[in-house]
């Protein structure tokens, strides 16, 4: 989900401003106006386009449990409703310009209770109710509105779009938590048995010495992560997922050459941590959208599945 990649950086003001970008983003061509809330709040609606659709975001303060989450997006939903169809923010709404609203979109990170949906049919059920008996005063109301539960999933393609917008300050995270701590003895034997013979040649030691053991560890854990991780920025980034596969592809067959044609052992140390650095500075210049946090985790996840296979060759003493 692109949730994962975004959420320890989420709270109210940022995901309002992704929403903001967002919606800028799939309805500027349908004349899209966003409502600053500064000048006595934003009558209900962060902003609205001509062609009738007009959207409320909401993201919860922390991660509550399922029972919690449906009553706090309950609560914001009845609230902002409650404006749409309040005689006295109508003439704001109005004095905004806000056409005809045909969906009325709640846009919240994520939901896991069907209830919600079930009170979005209730309560649009009610605007449907009030416009209906006072259509004069809520001219701006369809009489087929419907009331939309949004999600970030629904706008991959918005999200994925503004990450590698240089101009937009959003940045993607990919320390997912879900993945922290994979449990490395579930790395295959050949895999694990490639990763103990390059670190050993890198290290110089014996396989009983603790640094190595340690290392070993180490390295099988961010192999498994990035397999994980790199799933998921498939799934949910397809075109940076695409770009950056490219990239650790093409990086792989220049560092497999630079290890194999190595001379001289003792320089394996030297050589694994220059290409580190070099992969990371590359890193950083062609994925911008990436956290710092993220950069360092890929560069440790993808540099280990050169370990992990056959890329990076190593002479042994």
């Amino acid at each position: 989900m692109i949730l994962d990649f975004i959420r320890d950086n989420l709270d109210g003001d940022t995901w309002e401003n992704w929403c903001d970008n967002i919606y800028r983003d799939r309805y500027q061509n349908q004349n899209f106006v966003k409502i600053p809330a500064a000048h006595l709040g934003d009558a209900g609606i962060e902003g609205f386009t001509l062609s009738g659709i007009a959207y409320q975001c909401y993201c919860p303060e922390k991660n509550y449990s399922d029972d919690d989450l449906y009553g706090r997006l309950r609560t914001k939903v009845t609230t902002d409703i409650g404006k749409l169809i309040d005689k006295d923010n109508a003439k704001r709404l109005k004095a905004l310009g806000v056409c005809k609203i045909k969906e009325w979109h709640f846009v919240t990170p994520e939901y896991k209770d069907k209830r919600i949906i079930e009170h979005l049919e209730q309560k649009r059920k009610e605007v449907v109710l009030a416009a209906s008996e006072d259509p004069e005063t809520f001219s701006y109301i369809d009489p087929e509105i419907r009331l939309i539960p949004k999600v970030a999933e629904d706008f991959k393609v918005e999200f994925v779009r503004l990450i590698r917008n240089p101009l937009v300050d959003i940045k993607l995270n990919m320390a997912v938590k879900s993945v922290s701590n994979p449990d490395w003895t579930t790395c295959s034997t050949e895999k694990i048995d490639n990763i103990k013979r390059k670190v050993k040649a890198i290290m110089n030691v014996k396989e009983d010495d603790d640094d190595f053991k340690e290392m070993v560890t180490y390295w099988s854990e961010a192999y498994l992560k990035g397999i994980e991780i790199m799933s998921k920025l498939q799934e949910s980034c397809g075109v940076i997922y695409e770009d950056l596969f490219e990239l650790e592809q093409q990086y792989k067959k220049d560092v497999s050459m630079q290890s194999r044609m190595n001379p001289d052992h003792s320089l394996n140390y030297k050589l694994f941590m220059e290409i580190l650095e070099k992969f990371e500075k590359t890193l950083r210049e062609q994925f911008a959208c990436f956290s710092e946090p993220s950069i360092i985790e890929l560069k440790r996840d993808l540099v280990s599945g050169w370990l992990a296979d056959c890329s990076l060759q190593f002479k042994v003493g």
